[in-house]
Order: structure tokens, then C-alpha cells, then sequence
């Protein structure tokens, strides 16, 4: 399954800024969008800015909170072939008139003309905005792999950036609801990540992506039973690995020993014991101690005199 395309349906699905009075929401997400797939700069000194995006769905739902946040919708200026991906990546416009308000609106203009470095405090001075932050950072830049997916081995969550401070700030907001993340500098972007399986559920909680939760929580629960399983099977055959060594070791010491003038020396419970090893070389201890009607740690320590008494043969 493909767990990021997953999580990003049902963000889309819940929305950002849904609720009544969710504007300031709605600009936290658009903010956070354009961070993570967009590209600022000036064109004939006007701030201006451009998206990229290779997933349609995300790209209609983007268009359509700029029409609710600004009465305008963004226009798809040009679509080409992504070689390596193999999809379409739509090259997203904002009307020239327009582009100077929205990026003060979406806190990433300064008052001076420049952009701002950062992300805006402003912007993300709750819970329910910063929570429409990290939504709007995970549709745009965002991916999660699991163990099965694409022969990984581990759980992974990610939230890509073009810009160190901004992917600062973002751990910063992960760090107030205790979400604590790794930053690394990967190809001139910046990447936020996660390993902790635990705190990928969290953040998949305070996102609201109560469905993805559910799913992966049943995925973890089920491949750490099937890790249970297997370190349990390797313990077993493991045990029984160091039983047949053993056994071996102790067939090999009382057959030296039963040719040694020191074996009539031996008293009658440890004859029986060499000579029921030898009979029964494949069984465990506790099956032997059973046979002879004994208790394991008495036949524990008639085993032991008689590889003592062995190895004595050598000193």
C-alpha cells in the first residue's frame, strides 16, 4: 500500500481552515504549501511566486483553497513529464496582480519587499494554525514509508524544504506538541524527519488523520507480533542448537570416560545417567531427567560430575 497517498486522501478529505471563522487556518496551510513546492522571487520587481506539484488531487484541493481564502484560483501555466517519477508535474501560477497580497497575507513578504526567512510567528500563534501548518507542509512536501513499502526496513516520516529556517521553525512546531524530529540536509533541500514509530502515530493524531492512525497502528501491532514470532523461533532453534552441541559434548566425554579405568570408579546413579545419554544422545536434559525419574537440576548436577570427572582424563 501506498501509506503517503493514503495520509494525503484524508488530509484533503478533512480539509484545512473547514470549520466556520477557519480562514486563518486556511492561510497557515496555503503558507506552509508554498513553502515546501514553491519557488518566490521578483519578476520586473513585482514579488511574485510559482507552484510545482505531481499529484493531481493535492493540486485541485490547493486551487481550491486559494479560490475560498482570495476569490481567485491559481492557473496550471504548464504540465511536463517528470523522467524519474514517471508522473505529470503542473507548474501552478498566481495572477501577477495578485501575487504581492498573497504572499502578505500568507506571511512570507516583509513589510521592507523582501521575503521573509522563516516562518512567520503570526501565522501559526495557535494550535489549530499550526495544525493547518503541518497538514499543508505534509501535502506538499510530505511522505511516509513503511517496513513492506519499496523494500524498506524501517518506518519513515519526512517533510522536505528548500530552506534551513523554515525547516527549523517546522521542527519547532513539532516540538510543541511533542513531536520531536531530525533535520539533514539532503540534495540543497532540507528534510524533517521521524523513525520512532511511536511518534509517527502521534503525528499522525494531532494531524487529525484518524483513519491513517487506525491503519497503521494495525500494521505496527502486526508486524511486531510477526517479529515476536520470529525471535521466539530463533530463540527455539537456537536453544536447540546449544542442546545438540551439548549433548554432543556429553556423548563424546562418557564414552572417553567408559574406557578409562575411572569409570568403575563412578557410583551407580552416574553409570545409568552416561549409559542413558548414550542410548538417548537427541533428547533434552529435562526429557532424561523424566525418563529416569529424577528432578532436571539433580540430573543437572550428575551431568556436570561426570564431565568433570572427564575432563579430569585431560589435566
Amino acid at each position: 500500500m501506498n501509506f503517503t497517498s493514503d495520509i494525503k486522501k484524508e488530509i484533503i478529505s478533512r480539509g484545512i481552515g473547514a470549520k466556520r471563522g477557519g480562514l486563518a487556518e486556511k492561510k497557515a496551510g496555503l503558507s506552509a504549501f508554498v513553502r515546501t513546492c514553491g519557488t518566490m522571487g521578483f519578476k520586473d520587481g513585482v514579488p511574485t511566486f510559482f507552484l510545482v506539484s505531481e499529484t493531481e488531487n493535492v493540486t485541485e484541493f490547493f486551487i481550491n483553497l486559494f479560490l475560498e481564502t482570495f476569490g481567485f484560483e491559481l492557473y496550471i501555466s504548464s504540465a511536463t513529464m517528470d523522467r524519474m517519477s514517471g508522473r505529470d508535474k503542473l507548474l501552478l501560477q498566481c495572477p501577477a496582480a495578485n501575487s504581492e497580497t498573497v504572499l502578505k497575507e500568507l506571511g512570507l513578504l516583509k513589510r521592507t519587499g523582501g521575503f521573509k526567512e522563516g516562518i512567520s510567528s503570526k501565522l501559526v500563534s495557535d494550535d489549530e494554525k499550526k495544525i493547518a501548518y503541518l497538514r499543508g507542509a505534509f501535502l506538499g512536501g510530505g511522505s511516509c514509508t513503511l517496513p513492506s513499502e519499496e523494500g524498506k526496513t524501517g518506518y519513515h516520516l519526512e517533510i522536505v524544504f528548500p530552506e534551513r529556517e523554515v525547516a527549523m521553525d517546522f521542527c519547532d512546531i513539532l516540538t510543541d506538541f511533542e513531536l520531536i524530529a531530525k533535520l539533514v540536509e539532503r540534495k540543497e533541500t532540507y528534510v524533517v524527519y521521524i523513525k520512532s514509530k511511536e511518534l509517527i502515530s502521534d503525528f499522525l493524531a494531532v494531524i487529525g488523520a484518524e483513519s491513517c492512525l487506525k491503519k497503521f497502528s494495525a500494521f505496527v501491532e502486526k508486524r511486531d507480533e510477526a517479529n515476536r514470532k520470529n525471535r521466539a523461533r530463533n530463540c527455539i532453534s537456537g536453544n536447540a542448537d546449544k542442546a545438540a552441541i551439548a549433548s554432543v559434548n556429553q556423548v563424546m566425554a562418557i564414552r572417553k570416560l567408559a574406557e578409562h579405568e575411572n569409570w568403575k570408579e563412578l557410583s551407580d546413579d552416574l553409570k545409568t545417567l552416561a549409559r542413558e545419554r548414550l542410548k538417548n544422545p537427541s533428547m533434552s536434559l529435562q526429557e532424561l531427567a523424566d525418563y529416569l525419574g529424577v528432578s532436571k537440576s539433580c540430573l543437572n548436577h550428575r551431568m556436570r560430575k561426570l564431565m568433570e570427572t572427564a575432563k579430569e582424563l585431560n589435566d
